[in-house]
C-alpha cells in the first residue's frame, strides 16, 4: 500500500521531470541550471498549502534590460507548465536569477536538488545562513510583510490568497529565528515544518504560538472551505510574527548595550 509520503515523493519526482524538460526546451543557450528546493525535497509537505519551488539560473545575456526573460518565452513556458498536474502541491513557483540579479542566499546543502545544469554559486555556509537570518529579522515588519488591508477585499479567492500569503511569510521567519538561536543553519533549514515547530516549542513567548499556527494551517488545508479557519490562521500568523520581532528586538538591544558593538556571531540565548 502506497503511503502518503511515498505518494508525495512520487508526485514531486513526476513534476520535477516535467518542469526540467519544459525549461530545457524553452530556455535557449543562456540556460545555466535548475534546482528544486524546500519541502518538496526535505519533506514536510502540507497538501494544499506547500508549493514546489524552483530556481532557474541563466546567463546575464538571457535577461533583458529590465532583468527578465522575454515575455514571449514566459508565455510559452506557462502554456507548457499549465499542463502539469501539481497536486498535492498548491502551485509551481519560479525564481529566475543570473549573476547580476542574484540577491538570494545560495542553496542550502540538503534542502535542494539539482535537476539540470549547475549551480550559479557555491552552496550556503552556516555563517552565510546566520548572517542572512540576522539581516532578515532586523528588517522584519509584520504589517509590511502582510498588509492587513488585504483582508478588506472579499469575493472569489481573496481570503484563500491571504491565508496562503501568511504561510509564505511565517515559515521563513520560524526557520530564521531558530537559526539565530541554534547557530546551525544547515541543520535548521533541513528540518521539516513539524520538526521546526517542535524544536521551537520550549522557547518562551513564541513556542506555543508556533504550535497554534501549525494547527491552524493543518485545520484549514487542504479543504480551504472555512473563512473562519482562514482568519484564525492569519491571526496566529500575526501573533508569531509580532512575538518573534519583539523577542528579537529585546535581545538585539541587550547585545548592543553589553558589547557596544554589533557582533552577529554571538549566541543570543
Amino acid at each position: 500500500m502506497i503511503t502518503l509520503m511515498e505518494s508525495i515523493q512520487s508526485a514531486a519526482q513526476r513534476i520535477n521531470l516535467a518542469v526540467r524538460d519544459i525549461v530545457l526546451k524553452h530556455i535557449n543557450s543562456s540556460f545555466r541550471g535548475l534546482i528544486v528546493q524546500g519541502s518538496a525535497i526535505k519533506g514536510g509537505v502540507i497538501p494544499g498549502s506547500s508549493d514546489i519551488d524552483y530556481v532557474l539560473y541563466v546567463d546575464d545575456t538571457g535577461l533583458n534590460e529590465f532583468g527578465t526573460i522575454a515575455a514571449e518565452t514566459c508565455i510559452n513556458l506557462h502554456k507548457a507548465l499549465s499542463d502539469i498536474d501539481v497536486y498535492p502541491f498548491r502551485y509551481i513557483q519560479f525564481s529566475v536569477i543570473s549573476s547580476k540579479t542574484n540577491k538570494f542566499l545560495p542553496p542550502i546543502p540538503g534542502s535542494y536538488l539539482l535537476l539540470a545544469g549547475q549551480l550559479l554559486e557555491l552552496e550556503a555556509t552556516n555563517d552565510q545562513i546566520f548572517h542572512d537570518a540576522v539581516a532578515s529579522l532586523d528588517i522584519l515588519k509584520p504589517e509590511v510583510a502582510f498588509n492587513p488591508h488585504q483582508l478588506l477585499d472579499h469575493g472569489e479567492d481573496r481570503i484563500e490568497r491571504c491565508a496562503r500569503l501568511m504561510c509564505t511569510v511565517v515559515w521563513p521567519v520560524v526557520f530564521q529565528f531558530l537559526t539565530v538561536i541554534h547557530r546551525d543553519g544547515i541543520r535548521i533549514w533541513n528540518l521539516k515544518k513539524h520538526e521546526a515547530v517542535s524544536l521551537l516549542a520550549n522557547e518562551p513567548g513564541v513556542g506555543s504560538m508556533a504550535e497554534s499556527f501549525l494547527r491552524s494551517v493543518e485545520s484549514y488545508y487542504p479543504q480551504e472551505q472555512s473563512p473562519e479557519k482562514a482568519l484564525r490562521l492569519i491571526e496566529d500568523g500575526f501573533a508569531i510574527l509580532n512575538s518573534v520581532k519583539s523577542i528579537w528586538m529585546v535581545h538585539r538591544t541587550r547585545l548592543l548595550s553589553r558589547d557596544n558593538l554589533i557582533n552577529e556571531k554571538h549566541i543570543l540565548y
